[in-house]
Formats: structure tokens, C-alpha cells, sequence
């Protein structure tokens, strides 16, 4: 008995440590997706698609992830000094993937989401990079979503692409990169109660 005593008392005191709260320890998983995003706007005056994806937890309504955008459509021309000639601009950025979407379980409900991300802008000449700056990327969206299947989900939004941190690239500066945007996403994956 006097050995039994000690044993369960330590096997009290582990049960007791795991109980205590936490931080994560409410968090309701109850999903998962990938998708697929398609974003319309300028870079340096000329429209044109950036595409990229991403993926993320659902904690109904909202979800927590991570995305990646890239495109490489946009022109600029040096029109002074030594460096003076036509570029390409490779434009990339990635990080955070925050949103939320009510009443998903509607066939078109309310849909938001903000990306937080990092990356570079790049000017390239026969596919060297010739100027190469970082920079940091705020794309708030809102919109509606349409439920396509209980695994696919297809949204509409418009939001801005706020750029910072443009210094390095000649004759181009951060509104040649920030701009009002459309974006169609596809989120396939499990939502609520699918997985």
C-alpha cells in the first residue's frame, strides 16, 4: 500500500498538469482546404493575372494558412542613365493566409480574407536578375462565395494590394506595384463536418 500511494499521487499530478488550459487547447478543427487563387490587377500601369495558391486549417467560420502568388507579365523601361533599357518585372510573395466565411454551409455566403506576406520584386533581363529589392505585401478582399460542391468552393472578391519597401528598382516606386484587385479563388478540400 505505501508503495501504491506514491505512484498514484504522481498519476494525479500528470492528469492534473495536462487539464490545465491553453492557448490551443479550444481549438476545433474542422476542416481543411487548397486552393487555387487567381488575382487581377496593375503593375506598373499594365493589367494582367498573378496566379498562385495556398492552403489552410478551418476552425469554423474562420481559417489560418498559408498562400504563395507570382507573376512575371509586366514590363519597365529605364528611360535614363546607363541602365537604360526594357526589363521584365518578376513579381513574388508569400506568407499568412487569414479569412473568414459565415454560414458557409449557405450556397453563396459572405467571404473575406487577408494575406500578409514577404517577397521580391525583380528586374530581369534575359532572365537575369539585373535589380532586386524585398518586399512586404497587405491584401485585404472581400466578397461572396458560392458553394460549387461539398468539396469545392468558389469566391469573387475585390480588395487592394498594398506593396512597401520598393527602394532598389529603378524609376519604380510602391504604387507601381499597389493596386485594386479581383481575385477568383477555388478552395477544394473538407469544410465543417467533412473531416
Amino acid at each position: 500500500m505505501r508503495r501504491i500511494l506514491p505512484v498514484v499521487i504522481c498519476m494525479l499530478a500528470v492528469f492534473q498538469l495536462t487539464a490545465q488550459e491553453t492557448l490551443f487547447n479550444n481549438l476545433d478543427v474542422t476542416g481543411a482546404f487548397g486552393a487555387v487563387i487567381i488575382e487581377t490587377g496593375s503593375i506598373n500601369g499594365e493589367i494582367g493575372a498573378d496566379v498562385g495558391g495556398g492552403g489552410a486549417l478551418v476552425m469554423s467560420p474562420i481559417f489560418v494558412g498559408g498562400y504563395g502568388m507570382g507573376t512575371k507579365y509586366p514590363t519597365h523601361t529605364i528611360t535614363q542613365g546607363e541602365d537604360a533599357g526594357e526589363y521584365d518585372i518578376k513579381f513574388g510573395h508569400g506568407g499568412l493566409w487569414l479569412g473568414v466565411a459565415p454560414k458557409s454551409d449557405k450556397l453563396i455566403h459572405f467571404y473575406g480574407s487577408t494575406k500578409i506576406g514577404w517577397g521580391k520584386a525583380r528586374l530581369r533581363q534575359n532572365k537575369d536578375n539585373i535589380f532586386t529589392d524585398r518586399v512586404f505585401v497587405l491584401t485585404p478582399e472581400l466578397g461572396l462565395e458560392v458553394n460549387l460542391t461539398e468539396w469545392l468552393k468558389m469566391s469573387f472578391t475585390a480588395g487592394y494590394r498594398w506593396v512597401n519597401g520598393v527602394t532598389r528598382l529603378q524609376e519604380l516606386e510602391n504604387d507601381d506595384f499597389s493596386s485594386p484587385i479581383g481575385i477568383i479563388t477555388f478552395r477544394m478540400g473538407g469544410f465543417e463536418d467533412d473531416f
